[in-house]
């Protein structure tokens, strides 16, 4: 549990813990975003609709963040389309990519409502296809952004 779990307004001087090596390298985390060499995911959604997909060289494993020249990370942007009290409907397919849900980061508000867990369907899926941490005050239009192993195209996500 961290610090900005058990006191949410500090949400709005911090970011939330961010585990660099789960993203693409160079990403960063900001209050409202992630930034993946410099660039805004969130930004980069408003742009090109969702869901969107942006792939950047993965993290060597434990070498302080330096990049793959083989590997690839793909961060996922996907819109909430449905949220219910314990799960949230995202308008990208999901099911049968290895998402690293833990690492799931709301975009473009800081919520100051207590984190609570949510079973994640994809856009097509009536099963689960994962458990996300969110603030409990996910609505309708929010977007997540959750990287994901490997190099995927946006066709794989929608």
């Amino acid at each position: 549990m961290t610090l900005a779990a058990l006191l949410p307004t500090l949400r709005a001087s911090i970011p939330a813990p961010f585990d660099a090596s789960a993203w693409p390298a160079g990403s960063v985390p900001t209050l409202d975003d992630v930034t993946v060499r410099a660039v805004s995911v969130g930004r980069y959604a408003e742009i090109c609709g969702t869901p969107c997909v942006c792939t950047g060289p993965a993290v060597i494993p434990a070498s302080g963040g330096v990049a793959s020249t083989v590997l690839s990370t793909t961060v996922i942007v996907a819109t909430v389309t449905d949220a219910g009290p314990d799960t949230v409907r995202l308008d990208a397919c999901a099911a049968g990519l290895d998402v690293i849900w833990r690492e799931a980061r709301l975009l473009g508000r800081v919520s100051l409502a207590y984190d609570e867990p949510f079973a994640v369907l994809d856009a097509h899926g009536e099963e689960p296809c994962g458990t996300v941490v969110l603030p409990g005050d996910v609505r309708v239009g929010d977007r997540i952004a959750v990287p994901c192993p490997g190099c995927h195209t946006v066709g794989e996500v929608r």
